[in-house]
């Protein structure tokens, strides 16, 4: 083997959880070798920032994410890299009125949900404080720690909240649900989805933009610079594009052998960490296998149904019109003659430059459906959904251009947002997804335990990865150090067996809304209790 192969670690992965753990390693102990292999043709996995014509002659560009993009205060892990990497923030635009489309009606809005009714507005309070109420118990560490954990994960989300809901909460809360997981309410374990929404802090945090919430900040230049900045700490010569990992062995004398598919090329390492989606781990052949608990827990992880839309305007109509240009939708209305719509969540997508611009989501059963027609059929689909809500001449005349990512397409990504666990599989997800196997250490935002699914997740899991293989390289006499000894696997599965995400200030209040309008609806309106 010769000599520039052979490496003391090696991260397959260069999303910005595996480019993070080796920009971590590389800062701690510059005098490690470090190597990253990426399948793909580019850095930063789920992000994807790609400049789009902006102009009616096509003379000008902006720069767009199609993927991942969105960043909070509350994220203190993608916070802080930022400030370190000197990429700079802006707000995301929620000036005015919202727009539902629920069974085929539409509806603006200026409150937090929908008011379609009394009814199903009260309705969809309660469902989401169920919800809310349900995930401040679940330790983000240790799920299985959660009181009816076993009943929990036998079932489904939607199983979960069948008794709570039958009037129109069930589209709206449908459409949150494929926006946030890309996949529908029956798919996904009912366990597993309060997990990843304590994550984040709760099921609001997850679909607002207010202050805290997940959609509040967006990044000037777009995302994917975060890989792009960490590949230049790291080296530009350290990181391999278009290298996929076939073969894995672990040796008896503690070498790790990596056997990439494209030349038969062979690398040696001490300790590698495997930073890339669960679903793309099941193909690599690993000597000795991986156990049963960590097979069973990434073949019952199938990754959400995804595409992004960028559509390009000369001006923002929708903030003329009072709009913030935020849509959701439960797909009810259906161009083409197909089963459902395209549309599921749609928001103000102006640039830090101020190019105007509205981007959206096809998630769950939408995306699957759709995925299946051709781009000008899923062109034509949206711009039918766009002039509903806006009008169609607005948006024949102001129209500059159409861009889209169809994740379900994307090499080594196979989907979008995030991998779902399904029903019965709770039980291996501590050690099935984070815990090391000899000299192999797992990243990716799937196995964090902060905003799971999000950049932030992908950053807590690339320090602990990191972390755990800075410990295993140093002396016996070497002290231990604050910014690496706590976010070990041993470390951290000792510390927050129990851990819970503080509440957001809504969650309190949830209670006090949903009595407030019940009681002054029954003074004013005492016909609708009747």
């Amino acid at each position: 083997m010769i000599e520039e192969n052979i490496v003391d670690v090696i991260v397959v992965g260069a999303g910005i959880s595996g480019l993070y753990a080796a920009y971590r390693i590389k800062q701690k102990s510059p005098e490690l070798k470090i190597l990253v292999l990426e399948a793909k043709d580019r850095v930063g996995g789920r992000t994807l920032t790609s400049d789009i014509i902006t102009s009616h002659d096509g003379n000008e560009t902006d720069r767009f994410d199609l993927g991942g993009q969105w960043v909070t205060d509350t994220q203190e892990n993608i916070t802080a890299l930022l400030n370190e990497l000197k990429l700079e923030t802006y707000l995301q635009y929620h000036t005015g009125k919202s727009i539902a489309e629920l069974q085929r009606h539409i509806q603006k809005y200026a409150l937090s949900m929908p008011f379609i009714s009394l009814l199903s507005f009260l309705e969809s309070i309660y469902s989401v404080f169920r919800l809310e109420s349900l995930a401040s118990t679940v330790p983000t560490w240790n799920p299985m720690m959660t009181r009816n954990a076993d009943y929990l994960d036998q079932r489904t989300l939607e199983d979960l909240m069948k008794p709570w809901i039958h009037n129109r909460a069930k589209p709206l809360m449908t459409a949150a649900i494929r926006t946030v997981y890309g996949c529908e309410p029956e798919q996904v374990n009912a366990l597993f989805a309060l997990t990843y929404a304590q994550a984040g802090g709760g099921f609001m945090r997850l679909t607002l933009t207010d202050p805290g919430c997940a959609q509040e900040k967006k990044i000037k230049g777009g995302s994917q610079q975060i890989s792009q900045l960490l590949v230049e700490h790291i080296g530009k010569e350290q990181v391999l594009l278009n290298t996929p990992v076939q073969k894995i062995v672990q040796n008896d004398d503690g070498t790790v052998l990596v056997n990439t598919t494209d030349n038969q090329t062979t690398f040696q390492c001490r300790k590698l960490i495997l930073a890339i989606p669960p679903s793309q781990i099941i193909p690599i052949q690993f000597e000795p296998m991986l156990p049963g608990y960590k097979r069973e827990m990434l073949k019952h992880m199938p990754i959400g149904s995804y595409l992004k839309f960028v559509f390009i305007f000369d001006k923002a109509f929708w903030r003329e019109d009072g709009l913030n240009g935020e849509v959701i939708s439960d797909g009810s209305f259906a161009p083409l003659g197909l089963s459902i719509g395209p549309m599921t969540y749609l928001i103000d997508g102006t640039s830090s430059n101020g190019t105007p611009a509205l981007i959206g989501f096809i998630g769950g059963r939408c995306a699957s459906v759709w995925t299946s027609v051709t781009y000008e059929e899923r062109r034509k689909g949206l711009i039918e959904c766009l002039s509903r809500y806006f009008g169609g001449h607005k948006i024949s005349t102001h129209l500059i251009e159409y861009v889209e990512k169809d994740w379900n397409l994307e090499p080594y990504s196979g989907g979008c947002p995030c991998h779902n666990a399904t029903t019965g599989t709770m039980k291996d997800f501590v050690d099935g997804l984070r815990k090391p196997y000899k000299n192999i250490h797992f990243a990716g935002t799937e196995t964090a335990s902060q905003w799971m699914g999000y950049m932030d997740g992908a950053v807590d899991a690339g320090r602990r990865a990191a972390s755990e293989v800075l410990v295993s390289f140093r002396d016996n006499n070497q002290l231990k150090d604050n910014e690496i000894d706590p976010y070990t696997f041993e470390s951290q599965n000792r510390r927050y067996q129990n851990f819970r995400v503080p509440r957001s200030k809504f969650y309190y209040a949830i209670p006090i809304i949903i009595v407030t309008v019940a009681a002054l609806s029954k003074i004013f309106f005492p016909g609708i209790f009747q």
